[in-house]
């Protein structure tokens, strides 16, 4: 179905690539989204809308952030996503930084070891995910930028100690009173309003503690709607776990591009969303590639190779592209 576009809304979308600032962008993707013609041939496009508001509306917060007086911190985004590590004192977060990233994290027996924010790349297969170790939450204190921190993240590792459960639920009713709210996949997030919905798993840590197993039973009924993993820190096998129930929760695939006549490089996947096109792919690779693209080949998929196919063509975990411009 042909989008058949306005000519409003090709105006807003002209006032959208002459913008400088975020607020400028929000009110031209505003007016973009109030513009389009809602169906189905249109759906993708009120997506990308979406998507780009949302990214938009997060620089504009941590903008104002940084111009109020105090204390704050942003951690640029590196790699296919940003996963901050969220908890109580002790609960093992520097030890999942240091033992999984390349991050000199400092790991200590005593509270509120890590005072500031502390990132790491997470190497897993041919994706990096970078960790933030956030300093810790108490009911006692906690750093008031730390929320700030969470709520532009792409997703929370909170992280359990075994011998400390009881310490979850003051961690929830902190990210309750902060309009943050912890969900079990990519599909339930909402980064827009004043409540967040972030993708979230729980790390369970310390579970050699004599009564692991009864605290890991009172921890999944407590956060019965968030997947747990048992982690450690100095076990490298629980850093592929863990890279790959990122991956899982976000809803990620991997696809990769080719020149004519030549091998896929298969160690620098191009990641995008599942339910992503072809039109999406092109995007993450240069956002003028797509107007020049008039085509493309698929290898994988189970379709035969080189099948020619369009810019609407639903991508799949491991496609292959040849382009044509």
């Amino acid at each position: 179905m042909p989008a058949n576009l306005t000519p409003q809304y090709k105006a807003a979308e002209a006032q959208y690539k002459q913008a400088q600032t975020a607020s400028e962008k929000i009110q031209a993707l505003e007016e973009m989204y109030r513009a389009i013609p809602k169906h189905k041939g249109t759906e993708k496009l009120c997506a990308d809308i979406k998507q780009r508001l949302s990214k938009a509306r997060k620089q504009l917060e941590l903008s104002h952030r940084s111009q109020k007086k105090g204390i704050s911190f942003h951690v640029a985004p590196e790699g296919a996503a940003q996963i901050v590590l969220v908890g109580p004192p002790n609960s093992g977060k520097s030890s999942i930084l240091a033992g999984f990233t390349n991050a000199n994290a400092t790991v200590a027996d005593y509270p509120f070891a890590t005072q500031k924010p502390l990132p790491g790349m997470l190497h897993w297969e041919n994706v990096q995910f970078q960790l933030v170790d956030l300093p810790p939450l108490s009911d006692e204190f906690y750093e008031p930028w730390v929320p700030s921190l969470v709520r532009v993240s792409d997703m929370v590792l909170l992280v359990v100690s075994m011998d400390t459960i009881d310490q979850v639920d003051t961690i929830l009713k902190i990210m309750d009173d902060c309009k943050i709210s912890l969900v079990n996949n990519y599909a339930s997030s909402d980064y827009h309003g004043r409540i967040v919905k972030i993708p979230a798993i729980i790390a369970a840590t310390k579970t050699d503690f004599p009564d692991a197993e009864i605290s890991l039973e009172l921890l999944k009924e407590t956060c019965e709607h968030l997947s747990i993993l048992p982690l450690s820190g100095n076990n490298p096998g629980d850093a592929v776990i863990l890279g790959r129930k990122i991956f899982e929760t976000l809803e990620l695939v991997r696809v990769y591009t080719k020149a004519p006549g030549k091998d896929a490089n298969m160690n620098q996947p191009v990641i995008v969303r599942k339910g992503s096109t072809l039109i999406d792919v092109t995007s993450e690779i240069h956002k003028d590639f797509a107007e020049d693209m008039k085509y493309a080949r698929v290898w994988g998929s189970g379709k035969f190779d080189g099948q020619k196919i369009q810019r609407d063509y639903i991508v799949e975990e491991g496609d292959i592209f040849e382009f044509k411009v």
